[in-house]
């Protein structure tokens, strides 16, 4: 046999494999809509509870007129939306029509465009928390009220390194999760023109 028609048919037979592996490709979908479930179900359940801590806010005895409109605010603003959101936002990336490949990379690309949505609504609600909370909680901010009281302020100090840790860390999550998608979308999408052409 001729070497060069070895190289035309290897070509010819590597220009007929699939560009993606569709048994991976089913077996990574349904692993994500398992991943989206529990997502969405750790979601509501802090949300639960949240507007659970809020609600003892309200009835607090000790908690000021301040604190009572904070806790309305942040429950209408971000904890009350928060289910409505989880789910909208997923919508339409639930299931492919079918099981074609270029149904499930669309699917996969309509979630991660999803999940892009997600980590923005969740960066953002970041400074939103901060600009209801800290006006509400000037007065206690300001040094004449701890400066004298040691119990004060260690409680001070221990609720905004908590907090402060809280939200670095959920910053931090979120700016790696959206360069995640951003990266997962890119790779589906060349797959998608790969796979039209």
């Amino acid at each position: 046999m001729i070497p060069h028609d070895d190289w035309s048919r290897w070509g010819e037979d590597w220009q007929r494999q699939p560009p993606v592996d569709l048994g991976r490709l089913r077996a990574r979908v349904r692993r994500k809509l398992w991943q989206m479930r529990m997502v969405i179900a750790f979601e509501w359940l802090v949300s639960l509870v949240a507007a659970g801590q809020l609600v003892r806010v309200l009835f607090m005895p000790a908690a000021d007129a301040r604190w009572k409109l904070w806790a309305v605010l942040v429950f209408v603003v971000l904890i009350a939306p928060t289910p409505y959101l989880s789910l909208r936002v997923r919508r339409g990336t639930w299931r492919a029509p079918t099981g074609s490949v270029s149904d499930l990379l669309r699917l996969t690309a309509r979630r991660a465009r999803a999940g892009i949505r997600i980590a923005w609504i969740n960066i953002l609600s970041i400074p939103l928390l901060l600009a209801i909370t800290l006006p509400i909680a000037a007065p206690w901010l300001a040094p004449s009220r701890w400066r004298h009281d040691p119990a004060f302020r260690h409680m001070l100090i221990l609720n905004v390194g908590f907090c402060g840790t809280i939200f670095l860390v959920a910053l931090v999550f979120f700016v790696f999760f959206l360069r995640r998608q951003r990266r997962r979308l890119r790779q589906v999408e060349a797959l998608l023109r790969e796979e039209d052409s």
